[in-house]
């Protein structure tokens, strides 16, 4: 498993917007490269981190503990 600050701050931004322009916007990158950062995060852990909805994003479990390790 090797996954980058970056990546994590990333999936934390992700995490508080629930919204991939959102998160993106407070990073100050483009959508595309938040959504490509977050797939490659999950791949590299081979869990799925966020569950993709018409309104937003869900955390999985699997995204719950990343998140709440990553707000430690």
């Amino acid at each position: 498993m090797k996954m980058s600050f970056r990546q994590l701050t990333h999936a934390m931004a992700l995490g508080q917007h629930r919204n991939f322009r959102l998160a993106a916007a407070e990073l100050h990158i483009s959508q595309p490269a938040l959504t490509r950062s977050v797939k490659a995060l999950e791949e590299a852990l081979g869990a799925t981190l966020f569950d993709r909805l018409s309104s937003g994003v869900e955390p999985t479990s699997a995204g719950e503990v990343l998140l709440e390790r990553g707000r430690r």
